[in-house]
Protein backbone atom coordinates (compact mmCIF):
# COMPACT_ATOMS: atom_id res chain seq x y z
CA UNK A 1 0.00 0.00 0.00
CA UNK A 2 1.40 3.39 -0.99
CA UNK A 3 1.92 5.99 1.69
CA UNK A 4 0.21 9.39 1.46
CA UNK A 5 3.30 11.26 0.24
CA UNK A 6 3.82 8.91 -2.71
CA UNK A 7 0.13 9.09 -3.62
CA UNK A 8 0.25 12.88 -3.64
CA UNK A 9 3.51 12.87 -5.60
CA UNK A 10 2.11 10.53 -8.25
CA UNK A 11 -0.98 12.73 -8.65
CA UNK A 12 1.05 15.85 -9.55
CA UNK A 13 2.35 16.69 -13.03
CA UNK A 14 6.00 15.90 -13.72
CA UNK A 15 8.33 18.91 -13.40
CA UNK A 16 11.89 18.84 -14.79
CA UNK A 17 14.49 18.48 -12.05
CA UNK A 18 16.32 21.60 -13.23
CA UNK A 19 13.19 23.70 -12.79
CA UNK A 20 12.67 22.35 -9.28
CA UNK A 21 16.26 23.16 -8.35
CA UNK A 22 15.92 26.76 -9.54
CA UNK A 23 12.65 27.55 -7.75
CA UNK A 24 13.11 28.80 -4.19
CA UNK A 25 10.19 29.47 -1.87
CA UNK A 26 9.66 30.85 1.62
CA UNK A 27 6.82 31.28 4.09
CA UNK A 28 6.75 33.51 7.18
CA UNK A 29 4.44 33.48 10.18
CA UNK A 30 4.07 36.94 11.72
CA UNK A 31 1.77 38.96 13.92
CA UNK A 32 1.04 41.81 16.31
CA UNK A 33 -0.52 41.69 19.77
CA UNK A 34 -1.64 45.18 20.73
CA UNK A 35 -4.10 46.13 23.44
CA UNK A 36 -4.57 48.49 26.36
CA UNK A 37 -6.91 49.84 29.02
CA UNK A 38 -9.03 52.79 27.95
CA UNK A 39 -11.13 55.41 29.76
CA UNK A 40 -13.60 57.84 28.13
CA UNK A 41 -16.01 60.43 29.52
CA UNK A 42 -19.40 61.67 28.25
CA UNK A 43 -20.40 58.26 26.93
CA UNK A 44 -24.04 57.88 25.83
CA UNK A 45 -26.03 54.72 26.50
CA UNK A 46 -27.33 54.39 22.93
CA UNK A 47 -27.08 56.06 19.51
CA UNK A 48 -29.36 59.07 19.18
CA UNK A 49 -29.44 59.84 22.90
CA UNK A 50 -30.03 63.59 23.15
CA UNK A 51 -29.34 64.39 26.78
CA UNK A 52 -25.73 65.10 27.62
CA UNK A 53 -24.28 62.12 29.44
CA UNK A 54 -21.86 62.66 32.32
CA UNK A 55 -21.08 58.95 32.52
CA UNK A 56 -17.68 57.48 31.79
CA UNK A 57 -16.63 54.06 30.51
CA UNK A 58 -13.65 51.76 31.00
CA UNK A 59 -12.67 48.80 28.85
CA UNK A 60 -9.91 46.78 27.25
CA UNK A 61 -9.56 47.77 23.59
CA UNK A 62 -10.61 45.19 21.01
CA UNK A 63 -10.56 46.02 17.29
CA UNK A 64 -7.70 48.51 17.46
CA UNK A 65 -5.38 50.08 20.00
CA UNK A 66 -2.34 51.70 18.34
CA UNK A 67 -2.89 49.20 15.52
CA UNK A 68 -5.26 46.23 15.18
CA UNK A 69 -4.00 42.89 16.48
CA UNK A 70 -3.44 40.26 13.84
CA UNK A 71 -1.51 37.18 12.80
CA UNK A 72 -0.73 36.09 9.29
CA UNK A 73 1.17 33.89 6.90
CA UNK A 74 2.94 35.30 3.85
CA UNK A 75 5.29 33.77 1.36
CA UNK A 76 6.79 33.79 -2.08
CA UNK A 77 8.33 31.52 -4.70
CA UNK A 78 11.05 32.55 -7.13
CA UNK A 79 9.96 31.82 -10.71
CA UNK A 80 12.86 33.55 -12.44
CA UNK A 81 12.02 37.17 -13.33
CA UNK A 82 8.70 36.78 -11.51
CA UNK A 83 7.83 35.84 -7.93
CA UNK A 84 4.58 34.17 -6.93
CA UNK A 85 3.39 35.74 -3.65
CA UNK A 86 0.54 35.26 -1.20
CA UNK A 87 -0.79 36.54 2.13
CA UNK A 88 -3.35 35.32 4.67
CA UNK A 89 -4.03 37.72 7.56
CA UNK A 90 -6.42 37.26 10.46
CA UNK A 91 -7.71 40.02 12.77
CA UNK A 92 -8.70 39.20 16.35
CA UNK A 93 -9.45 40.75 19.72
CA UNK A 94 -6.71 40.13 22.33
CA UNK A 95 -9.21 40.62 25.17
CA UNK A 96 -11.58 37.84 24.13
CA UNK A 97 -9.95 35.97 21.25
CA UNK A 98 -12.95 36.53 18.94
CA UNK A 99 -12.54 37.22 15.24
CA UNK A 100 -12.65 40.85 14.15
CA UNK A 101 -13.18 42.27 10.64
CA UNK A 102 -16.80 41.13 10.42
CA UNK A 103 -16.03 37.58 11.52
CA UNK A 104 -13.88 36.62 8.51
CA UNK A 105 -11.34 33.88 9.22
CA UNK A 106 -8.85 35.96 7.25
CA UNK A 107 -10.70 39.25 7.48
CA UNK A 108 -7.72 41.51 6.95
CA UNK A 109 -6.49 39.92 3.74
CA UNK A 110 -6.39 36.75 1.66
CA UNK A 111 -4.79 37.10 -1.73
CA UNK A 112 -2.39 35.54 -4.23
CA UNK A 113 -0.37 37.39 -6.84
CA UNK A 114 2.69 37.94 -8.98
CA UNK A 115 5.58 40.32 -8.29
CA UNK A 116 7.39 41.48 -11.43
CA UNK A 117 9.98 44.14 -12.32
CA UNK A 118 7.07 46.23 -13.62
CA UNK A 119 4.83 46.03 -10.54
CA UNK A 120 2.74 43.74 -8.36
CA UNK A 121 -0.55 42.07 -9.30
CA UNK A 122 -2.86 40.67 -6.59
CA UNK A 123 -6.20 38.83 -6.60
CA UNK A 124 -8.46 38.34 -3.57
CA UNK A 125 -9.54 40.27 -0.48
CA UNK A 126 -7.01 43.02 0.12
CA UNK A 127 -6.41 46.56 1.28
CA UNK A 128 -7.07 49.01 -1.53
CA UNK A 129 -5.27 52.17 -2.65
CA UNK A 130 -7.18 54.34 -0.17
CA UNK A 131 -5.73 52.40 2.77
CA UNK A 132 -2.22 52.55 1.31
CA UNK A 133 -2.45 56.33 1.09
CA UNK A 134 -3.84 56.54 4.65
CA UNK A 135 -0.62 54.94 5.96
CA UNK A 136 1.42 57.68 4.24
CA UNK A 137 -0.91 60.53 5.23
CA UNK A 138 -1.54 60.22 8.97
CA UNK A 139 0.78 59.93 11.94
CA UNK A 140 -1.74 57.92 14.00
CA UNK A 141 -2.68 55.55 11.16
CA UNK A 142 -5.51 53.12 12.11
CA UNK A 143 -5.23 53.63 15.90
CA UNK A 144 -8.34 53.86 18.06
CA UNK A 145 -7.74 57.60 18.51
CA UNK A 146 -7.21 58.99 15.01
CA UNK A 147 -8.99 60.18 11.89
CA UNK A 148 -10.93 56.89 12.21
CA UNK A 149 -13.15 58.56 14.83
CA UNK A 150 -14.37 60.95 12.11
CA UNK A 151 -14.28 58.60 9.10
CA UNK A 152 -14.31 54.90 10.08
CA UNK A 153 -14.23 53.76 6.45
CA UNK A 154 -10.59 54.83 6.01
CA UNK A 155 -8.94 52.26 8.35
CA UNK A 156 -11.37 49.64 6.97
CA UNK A 157 -10.64 50.33 3.30
CA UNK A 158 -10.52 46.75 2.05
CA UNK A 159 -12.20 45.14 -0.94
CA UNK A 160 -13.48 41.61 -1.52
CA UNK A 161 -13.32 39.98 -4.97
CA UNK A 162 -10.62 42.44 -6.01
CA UNK A 163 -7.82 42.59 -8.54
CA UNK A 164 -5.11 45.22 -8.05
CA UNK A 165 -1.88 46.46 -9.58
CA UNK A 166 0.76 48.68 -7.96
CA UNK A 167 3.95 49.83 -9.60
CA UNK A 168 6.80 52.03 -8.37
CA UNK A 169 9.41 53.39 -10.77
CA UNK A 170 12.04 55.83 -9.48
CA UNK A 171 9.74 56.78 -6.58
CA UNK A 172 6.78 57.39 -8.90
CA UNK A 173 3.95 55.17 -7.66
CA UNK A 174 0.81 54.29 -9.59
CA UNK A 175 -1.86 51.77 -8.71
CA UNK A 176 -5.44 50.70 -9.24
CA UNK A 177 -7.81 48.19 -7.64
CA UNK A 178 -11.09 46.90 -9.08
CA UNK A 179 -13.63 44.97 -7.02
CA UNK A 180 -16.44 42.98 -8.64
CA UNK A 181 -18.28 42.95 -5.28
CA UNK A 182 -16.69 44.96 -2.53
CA UNK A 183 -18.16 43.38 0.61
CA UNK A 184 -19.89 40.02 0.97
CA UNK A 185 -20.47 40.19 4.74
CA UNK A 186 -23.22 41.65 6.92
CA UNK A 187 -23.56 42.05 10.68
CA UNK A 188 -27.04 41.88 12.25
CA UNK A 189 -27.91 45.25 13.77
CA UNK A 190 -28.73 45.50 17.45
CA UNK A 191 -32.35 46.16 18.45
CA UNK A 192 -33.54 46.10 14.84
CA UNK A 193 -31.59 49.23 13.89
CA UNK A 194 -29.30 49.79 10.94
CA UNK A 195 -25.94 48.08 10.82
CA UNK A 196 -23.22 50.73 10.78
CA UNK A 197 -20.11 48.60 10.36
CA UNK A 198 -18.02 50.07 7.53
CA UNK A 199 -16.58 46.59 6.84
CA UNK A 200 -19.90 44.71 6.63
CA UNK A 201 -22.20 46.26 4.04
CA UNK A 202 -23.80 43.15 2.47
CA UNK A 203 -22.84 44.24 -1.05
CA UNK A 204 -21.26 41.18 -2.76
CA UNK A 205 -22.23 42.12 -6.31
CA UNK A 206 -22.82 39.34 -8.87
CA UNK A 207 -26.24 40.76 -9.82
CA UNK A 208 -27.55 39.45 -13.13
CA UNK A 209 -28.00 42.25 -15.65
CA UNK A 210 -26.29 44.85 -13.43
CA UNK A 211 -22.52 44.82 -13.81
CA UNK A 212 -22.11 47.99 -11.71
CA UNK A 213 -23.78 46.61 -8.55
CA UNK A 214 -21.38 46.80 -5.58
CA UNK A 215 -18.45 47.69 -7.82
CA UNK A 216 -15.49 49.53 -6.27
CA UNK A 217 -12.58 51.27 -7.96
CA UNK A 218 -9.63 52.89 -6.18
CA UNK A 219 -6.68 54.50 -7.98
CA UNK A 220 -3.59 56.38 -6.85
CA UNK A 221 -0.72 58.36 -8.29
CA UNK A 222 2.10 59.64 -6.14
CA UNK A 223 5.75 60.40 -5.51
CA UNK A 224 7.20 58.36 -2.63
CA UNK A 225 10.63 59.75 -1.88
CA UNK A 226 12.72 59.05 1.19
CA UNK A 227 12.28 62.56 2.60
CA UNK A 228 9.41 64.11 0.65
CA UNK A 229 6.33 62.57 -0.86
CA UNK A 230 2.80 63.21 -1.96
CA UNK A 231 -0.11 61.28 -3.40
CA UNK A 232 -3.63 61.55 -4.75
CA UNK A 233 -6.25 58.80 -4.55
CA UNK A 234 -9.70 58.32 -6.08
CA UNK A 235 -12.19 55.93 -4.47
CA UNK A 236 -15.61 55.05 -5.89
CA UNK A 237 -18.16 52.81 -4.11
CA UNK A 238 -21.30 51.68 -5.95
CA UNK A 239 -24.44 50.47 -4.23
CA UNK A 240 -26.49 47.36 -4.85
CA UNK A 241 -29.64 45.46 -3.82
CA UNK A 242 -29.72 44.69 -0.09
CA UNK A 243 -26.82 47.00 0.74
CA UNK A 244 -26.83 48.12 4.36
CA UNK A 245 -26.34 51.63 5.72
CA UNK A 246 -22.68 50.83 6.16
CA UNK A 247 -22.27 50.73 2.39
CA UNK A 248 -21.49 54.41 2.71
CA UNK A 249 -18.91 55.70 5.17
CA UNK A 250 -20.41 55.78 8.64
CA UNK A 251 -21.79 59.11 9.83
CA UNK A 252 -23.29 58.42 13.27
CA UNK A 253 -26.16 60.92 13.01
CA UNK A 254 -27.21 60.06 9.46
CA UNK A 255 -25.92 56.83 7.90
CA UNK A 256 -27.03 56.54 4.26
CA UNK A 257 -27.78 53.35 2.30
CA UNK A 258 -26.87 52.86 -1.35
CA UNK A 259 -29.76 50.67 -2.53
CA UNK A 260 -28.98 50.64 -6.29
CA UNK A 261 -25.90 50.68 -8.52
CA UNK A 262 -26.83 54.23 -9.59
CA UNK A 263 -26.15 55.37 -6.00
CA UNK A 264 -22.50 55.91 -5.17
CA UNK A 265 -19.95 57.45 -2.84
CA UNK A 266 -16.77 59.00 -4.23
CA UNK A 267 -13.70 60.17 -2.32
CA UNK A 268 -10.81 62.35 -3.43
CA UNK A 269 -7.81 62.33 -1.10
CA UNK A 270 -4.69 64.46 -1.45
CA UNK A 271 -1.88 64.17 1.08
CA UNK A 272 1.85 64.33 1.62
CA UNK A 273 4.77 64.01 4.02
CA UNK A 274 8.10 65.72 4.79
CA UNK A 275 10.88 64.26 6.95
CA UNK A 276 13.59 66.27 8.72
CA UNK A 277 15.95 63.94 10.57
CA UNK A 278 14.06 62.86 13.71
CA UNK A 279 10.94 64.85 12.76
CA UNK A 280 8.23 63.56 10.42
CA UNK A 281 5.26 65.65 9.28
CA UNK A 282 2.22 64.21 7.51
CA UNK A 283 -1.15 65.60 6.47
CA UNK A 284 -3.88 65.73 3.89
CA UNK A 285 -7.50 66.33 2.99
CA UNK A 286 -10.38 64.05 1.98
CA UNK A 287 -13.49 65.18 0.11
CA UNK A 288 -16.38 62.73 0.03
CA UNK A 289 -19.66 62.99 -1.88
CA UNK A 290 -22.56 60.57 -1.60
CA UNK A 291 -25.19 60.70 -4.35
CA UNK A 292 -28.42 58.86 -3.64
CA UNK A 293 -31.90 60.33 -3.12
CA UNK A 294 -30.04 63.32 -1.73
CA UNK A 295 -26.46 64.53 -1.91
CA UNK A 296 -24.22 64.52 1.16
CA UNK A 297 -20.74 66.13 1.26
CA UNK A 298 -17.95 65.76 3.78
CA UNK A 299 -14.50 67.34 4.08
CA UNK A 300 -11.79 66.09 6.43
CA UNK A 301 -8.49 67.82 7.14
CA UNK A 302 -5.65 66.19 9.06
CA UNK A 303 -2.10 67.18 10.09
CA UNK A 304 0.37 65.48 12.39
CA UNK A 305 3.98 65.32 13.54
CA UNK A 306 6.14 62.51 14.87
CA UNK A 307 9.37 63.24 16.74
CA UNK A 308 11.93 60.77 18.08
CA UNK A 309 12.96 62.21 21.45
CA UNK A 310 15.58 59.50 21.96
CA UNK A 311 16.51 56.18 20.39
CA UNK A 312 13.82 54.49 22.54
CA UNK A 313 11.20 57.27 22.88
CA UNK A 314 8.81 58.74 20.29
CA UNK A 315 6.19 61.48 20.55
CA UNK A 316 3.28 61.75 18.08
CA UNK A 317 0.60 64.42 17.74
CA UNK A 318 -2.28 64.83 15.31
CA UNK A 319 -5.16 67.25 14.70
CA UNK A 320 -8.12 66.45 12.46
CA UNK A 321 -11.34 68.24 11.57
CA UNK A 322 -14.51 67.21 9.76
CA UNK A 323 -17.11 69.49 8.16
CA UNK A 324 -20.30 68.26 6.49
CA UNK A 325 -23.03 69.69 4.29
CA UNK A 326 -25.56 69.31 7.13
CA UNK A 327 -23.27 71.05 9.67
CA UNK A 328 -22.24 67.97 11.65
CA UNK A 329 -18.72 69.22 12.38
CA UNK A 330 -16.09 68.11 14.88
CA UNK A 331 -12.43 68.53 15.87
CA UNK A 332 -10.16 65.83 17.27
CA UNK A 333 -6.74 66.25 18.97
CA UNK A 334 -4.53 63.26 19.81
CA UNK A 335 -1.20 62.91 21.62
CA UNK A 336 0.76 59.63 21.88
CA UNK A 337 3.98 58.75 23.68
CA UNK A 338 5.74 55.46 22.85
CA UNK A 339 8.56 53.79 24.81
CA UNK A 340 10.40 51.31 22.57
CA UNK A 341 11.49 48.70 25.10
CA UNK A 342 13.02 46.57 22.33
CA UNK A 343 12.69 46.04 18.59
CA UNK A 344 9.58 43.94 19.24
CA UNK A 345 8.00 45.36 22.40
CA UNK A 346 6.71 48.87 23.09
CA UNK A 347 4.66 50.52 25.83
CA UNK A 348 2.57 53.56 24.97
CA UNK A 349 0.06 56.07 26.30
CA UNK A 350 -2.52 58.08 24.36
CA UNK A 351 -4.62 61.14 25.22
CA UNK A 352 -7.46 62.47 23.05
CA UNK A 353 -9.80 65.45 23.16
CA UNK A 354 -12.70 65.98 20.76
CA UNK A 355 -15.36 68.65 20.38
CA UNK A 356 -18.60 68.10 18.45
CA UNK A 357 -20.76 70.84 16.97
CA UNK A 358 -24.34 71.09 18.22
CA UNK A 359 -25.53 68.62 15.56
CA UNK A 360 -22.63 66.13 15.61
CA UNK A 361 -22.18 62.95 17.67
CA UNK A 362 -18.77 61.60 16.65
CA UNK A 363 -17.38 59.39 19.43
CA UNK A 364 -13.66 59.11 20.12
CA UNK A 365 -13.88 55.37 20.83
CA UNK A 366 -15.11 52.77 18.33
CA UNK A 367 -18.19 50.99 19.65
CA UNK A 368 -19.19 53.77 22.05
CA UNK A 369 -21.66 56.61 21.51
CA UNK A 370 -21.90 60.19 22.63
CA UNK A 371 -24.47 62.99 22.47
CA UNK A 372 -24.81 66.06 20.19
CA UNK A 373 -22.37 68.82 21.07
CA UNK A 374 -20.39 66.67 23.50
CA UNK A 375 -16.80 67.36 24.41
CA UNK A 376 -14.98 64.11 25.08
CA UNK A 377 -11.70 63.17 26.73
CA UNK A 378 -10.11 59.73 26.48
CA UNK A 379 -6.95 58.12 27.85
CA UNK A 380 -5.27 54.83 27.00
CA UNK A 381 -2.31 52.88 28.36
CA UNK A 382 -1.21 49.91 26.30
CA UNK A 383 1.46 47.46 25.17
CA UNK A 384 2.43 46.09 21.77
CA UNK A 385 4.35 42.91 20.95
CA UNK A 386 5.54 41.95 17.47
CA UNK A 387 6.35 38.42 16.41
Amino acid sequence: MKNRSSMVSNSLPRVPAAAVAQAQSSATLYGILDTGIEWENHVANSPGQKKISNGSANRMTSLSSTVPSRWGLKGSEDLGNVRAIFELENGFSPGSGVLENSGHLFGRSVWVGLQTPFGTLKLGRQINMTYMVLLKSTVMGPSIYSIAALEPYLPNARSDNAISYLGNYRNIAAGISYSFGRDAVSIPAANGGASNSPSASNCPGDVAGDGLACLQITALIGYWGDRVGGQFVYDELRGGPGGLHSSVAFDPPSPLPLPTSADKTTRYMASGYIKFGSLDTEGGAVHRRTRTQSTFDTNIFCAGVSYRLAFDMRLDGEISRITTSDHEDANCHVLRTTYLRSRRTSIYSMLVFSKNSSNATYSIGAGYFTTPGAKQVGALLGIQQLF
